[in-house]
């Protein structure tokens, strides 16, 4: 996984479980050259507000093992 499937990935995550109103707060996150990935899922899980689906939760486990 590139780090452009990586931002991919992420925003796709963010727009389907964060509140737009939370959404602002990953996007400094998203831009730096090192993206703090562990920081930002544990943040997603902390303001998530639906359940994740079965296919996410592969995607979430996918990030995890390339960049944590």
């Amino acid at each position: 996984m590139s780090r452009d499937e990586l931002v991919k990935h992420l925003r796709y995550l963010i727009n389907k479980y964060i509140p737009v109103e939370n959404r602002e707060y990953f996007e400094k996150f998203l831009l730096m050259d090192d993206i703090p990935v562990k920081g930002i899922l544990a943040d997603f899980n902390d303001l998530s507000i639906d359940p994740i689906e079965d296919t996410d939760g592969h995607l979430i486990r996918d990030i995890y093992f390339h960049f944590c």
